[in-house]
């Protein structure tokens, strides 16, 4: 009697089967690895957005706060206010405070700094000097970008705000410097922004270097 032993194996369809399974395991493994380089790559570029943040923040927290009343003679040999902001949206102050290790420079420890807002870019300007030169240019540094709307509100010594400085009618009794700026800048991704930056050297005044 002969006997008849059947073989192991699969099926044609059991393969077929198997490789299906295997192609939507894949394209599930595929579809989940794409949506986490996705988050990745948010996450990253919502931290280098914090991390601009905070540093243009420091940086204009540092200069409101080392601002002083040193008036400044302009390209054209005017005499230019210490604080002035005409409501444009661009700020111009005299801070002090600035670093020269072991006076290795003869510049002096004042600065003339400026915000203003050119497109959606937050920029901050910088001079080398103090009393300009028709020669004399600014340096530029993009602080921030995305940044959809800017507003500075000045407060007087009586609380009274105002859209720009200094102030019209301003008597002697007043000082020559905003007590505090207020600020409202709308960023893409962040939201709106409101920021008070007090000036606390108010009865300071620069001497001339």
């Amino acid at each position: 009697m002969r006997s008849h032993h059947r073989q192991a194996g699969f099926t044609l369809i059991e393969i077929l089967i198997a490789l299906v399974i295997f192609a939507v395991v894949g394209v599930m493994a595929a579809l989940s690895l794409h949506t986490m380089i996705r988050a990745h790559t948010k996450l990253k570029k919502t931290d280098r957005e914090t991390v601009q943040l905070e540093i243009a923040m420091t940086m204009m927290r540092r200069d409101f706060s080392e601002t002083i009343n040193r008036q400044i003679t302009d390209k054209i040999g005017a005499q230019e206010q210490a604080f002035l902001a005409s409501g444009s949206g661009e700020i111009l102050l005299t801070r002090a405070g600035l670093v020269n290790p072991l006076q290795l420079s003869q510049q002096s420890n004042m600065q003339r700094v400026g915000y203003a807002l050119e497109g959606d870019q937050l920029v901050r300007l910088t001079w080398n000097v103090l009393d300009q030169s028709p020669q004399t240019t600014s340096e530029k540094q993009v602080l921030l970008r995305g940044v959809q709307s800017l507003q500075w509100t000045f407060i007087a010594d009586n609380g009274s705000q105002f859209s720009n400085w200094p102030l019209a009618n301003m008597t002697a009794l007043q000082s020559p410097l905003p007590k505090a700026v207020y600020m409202v800048m709308h960023v893409a991704n962040v939201g709106v922004m409101q920021t008070v930056f007090p000036i606390p050297a108010r009865g300071f005044y620069g001497n001339p270097s």
